[in-house]
Order: C-alpha cells, then structure tokens, then sequence
C-alpha cells in the first residue's frame, strides 16, 4: 500500500485487509470493511482506489472509473493513483486517454520503479512499444542489475526489428547467468531472425539438456535445423491468445482491419437463411458469432484458450464452448451434426491440416459447408510454409487437392487480403467446400 503522507496506521491496516478480501473473492465482505472505512477517512484518495480494484473485480468499469477519478481529484499530482487510471483506460481499451495519464504521471514521478513499472505495463497494453521500449531504458538505468527489465527490453526490440541490440543484451544476460532460460530462448528466437541458424541450434541444444523433452523448445529446436514443425506447440499457442484476449478486438478488429468473420457471416447467412447448426473451430472472442447473431440451431465454439473464452461468452450468442484443441475436437465429434464448420485465422497457428479436412468432411451434414481461411504460400513454394511471424502460410491449389481428395464435391478457392500489418495486406484465400448432397 502506498502513502500519500503520514496515515494513521489503523487506516492502513484496515485497507490492506479490505485488499486482501478483494483478492481472495471476498467482494462482498470487502465492500463492507470499505464502507466502514470511508466512514472515518471520506477524503482519503487510497479509500477510492481500493474502491475502483474492488468495482473492478466485481466488473463495474463505471464504477471503478469513477472511483479512481475520485482518488485523482483529491490527489491531483499522486502519482499512484494516476497509474491507476492510466491501466484501467488501457484494460478497457481506451488507449490514447491510457497513454495520457501515463505520460502525467511519468512528469510527476519518471524515476520511480513503481510508476515505472506501471507505465511500462500500460505501454504493453497499448501495444506502444516506442514507449515500452523508452521507459525500459530508463528503468534499466535506475535498476542495472535487473535482468527482468533487460529480458522485456530485448523482447520489445526484437519485436520491433531492432534485433541486433537485443542479441547484444541478451548475450550480456548470458555471460552473467549462462543458464537463463527465457534469455537462452530469446537469443535462439533473435538469432533465428538474423539467420543465424547455427548459434540459435547450440542455444536450442542447451535449453533441452537443461529442460529434457518439451513441445515448445523442441519446436524452436526443429526451425534452428531448419526444418518447418507441422504444428505450433499447444502451449504456445494457449499462451499467445490468453495473453491478448483482453484487447484482441480491438487490436484484430480497428488496427488491422479484419473484416472476414462479418463477411463470412453474410455468405452463412446466404447459404442458410432459416435454420442451421455451426462449428466454429477456434472462435477465439466471437467475432463470427457476434456477426452472425442468434441462429436458429446450435451455435458451438472450439478454443484452446480460455481468456478467450470468456470474452466469447460475452457475446451471449453460443450455446456452449470445448477448450480444448481444434484438431481433438474434430475427431472426437460424431459424424453428421453441422450444417457448417468454419476456422477463420486458425489455420495458420496450426499448420499440417491434412486431417482436419477429411474430419471436417465427416462432421458436416450432407450438403455442408466447410469454410476456413489460410495465408498464401507462392505456387513457387513448399505446400506448407512457416513465416517469420511464427504463422504458417499456405498453397492453394494443395488445399483445393486435399478438398477435393477428402471427398468434398464444390471446392471454391477466393483470394483476398486477410488483414492489414503495418499499412501492408496479409494475402490469404478464403475455402468454400460443400460436402455431396
């Protein structure tokens, strides 16, 4: 708990038990002790501020916003209780505002670790890793021997194509701790991307004798000898969702133009203008649910990650979700349930797909339709190709072959940009494939 000036230690002490209740669900309970508290100390910011992490848990943004506004106001130059609001905009995606207040309270309190570490957070969140990037430097210069600070600054270079410095911190991370993990498999992925595929091999080496049989290391291990995995490890792709769910939409959605779930919705919508049953392999937040609104049939989500889960849920429009892997998933469902089965944006996080046709086949109803999207690989390249952004790409005309060879009558193939990076189109194709009548 932080102070503004000299509390009474009762308060205190009466906050950080109102804190613990908060963390250990008890929300009720909590909001109980903070009436009581607020009672004896009505203009005191921290009162507010664990009334927004309480309105927070309890999911009333409003709430929660307000109360931290509160602390603000009667705290102006607090710079807590700013950080605060500035990770709160950032958790409800308001990043600009997020940004502001990060800004202000770095202007008040730029040396402080605590403030530091928050406004760094709210540059994740914001995906602005410019800042991300420049409030690192800072903290690693008040804090040089913390090599949690140097590991996310070398994170954020590499993401930003600045590869070479982040090889020169995390080589320094290494002849410090010659057995970092998280630094040994930074340098193995750094190293990869400059093409320097025999040093990535000696980290990935040393990482599986430090660590024995691993999916994701051993995954790092193959693209080091310069073979292409057949799927992304399960965690991997687990981590990577659960990581941005909270700000997926509106990363996916505003930033990089992806308008394939409500365009696929109308084609459904066309094809099935009364009844239907859907799949939709790894739905991620629903963005193909929430497109296509309450259908008259069954609307069933497959995702691995569970964050994403819950805010697919928020769009009250699937009758139930399996968390569990896509491919299981097929082959575990009976044959003969869905009028379609879409998985948009999936494939290329899974890879080899050869048994998910045939499945797909199976599952569908006679007369179904299996529409899925893939990035392209040239005509001139392998059938499956793994990008430098860890996702795999695509030949057409082999996917129109293994359609076809799996037994589906129609196969249509639809080239298109799939989304924007960097002002630059993703090109992908859109399946079509309909099951024999």
């Amino acid at each position: 708990m932080s102070s503004t000036s000299t509390p009474a230690d009762p308060i205190v002490k009466r906050l950080q038990t109102v804190q613990h209740l908060i963390d250990s669900g008890k929300l009720s309970e909590a909001a109980e002790r903070l009436q009581g508290v607020a009672k004896s100390a009505p203009l005191d910011p921290r009162v507010y501020l664990i009334g927004m992490r309480l309105a927070d848990a309890a999911g009333q943004p409003k709430r929660a916003e307000d109360a931290v506004r509160r602390a603000v106001q009667l705290q102006p130059e607090w710079p807590v209780a700013i950080t605060e609001l500035a990770l709160l905009l950032a958790r409800q995606n308001r990043f600009e505002e997020a940004i502001g207040q990060a800004q202000k309270a770095m202007a008040l309190d730029g040396d402080n670790p605590d403030v530091l570490g928050r406004v760094i957070e709210v540059a994740h969140r914001t995906q602005h890793l410019e800042l991300a990037k420049q409030w690192l430097r800072r903290a690693s210069a008040i804090a040089p021997d913390n090599s949690k600070i140097k590991r996310y600054l070398a994170q954020d270079l590499r993401a930003t194509g600045e590869r070479e410095e982040a090889l020169a911190i995390y080589d320094a991370l290494l002849q410090a701790k010659p057995d970092d993990t998280e630094a040994l498999l930074g340098r193995a992925q750094t190293l990869l991307d400059l093409g320097r595929n025999e040093r990535a091999l000696a980290d990935t080496t040393a990482l599986l004798a430090l660590h024995g049989p691993n999916d994701v290391l051993q995954y790092w291990h193959e693209l080091a000898q310069g073979r292409v995995p057949a799927r992304q490890p399960l965690a991997m792709v687990q981590q990577l969702f659960d990581g941005m769910a909270d700000l997926y939409d509106q990363h996916v959605v505003a930033g990089l133009k992806y308008t394939l779930p409500r365009d696929v919705a109308a084609r459904i919508r066309t094809l099935y203008p009364d009844s239907l049953n859907v799949l939709d392999l790894g739905c991620g937040t629903g963005l193909l649910g929430a497109s296509l609104g309450r259908i008259q049939g069954a609307m069933i989500g497959v995702e691995l990650s569970p964050r994403m889960v819950e805010q697919a849920a928020k769009h009250g429009v699937y009758d139930r979700f399996h968390t569990v892997d896509l491919m299981e998933a097929l082959e575990a469902t009976p044959a003969g349930l869905y009028d379609v089965i879409a998985a948009l944006d999936v494939f290329i996080y899974v890879g080899d797909i050869a048994s998910a046709v045939p499945n797909a086949l199976r599952v569908l109803r006679d007369g179904g339709h299996f529409i899925f999207s893939c990035e392209t690989a040239g005509e001139d390249e392998a059938d499956l190709v793994l990008r430098p952004t860890q996702r795999y790409a695509h030949k057409a005309s082999a996917i129109e072959a293994l359609c076809r060879a799996a037994g589906f009558a129609q196969v249509s193939v639809e080239a298109m940009p799939l989304r924007y990076e960097g002002n630059e189109p993703v090109q992908g194709f859109l399946v079509i494939a309909k099951k024999p009548a």
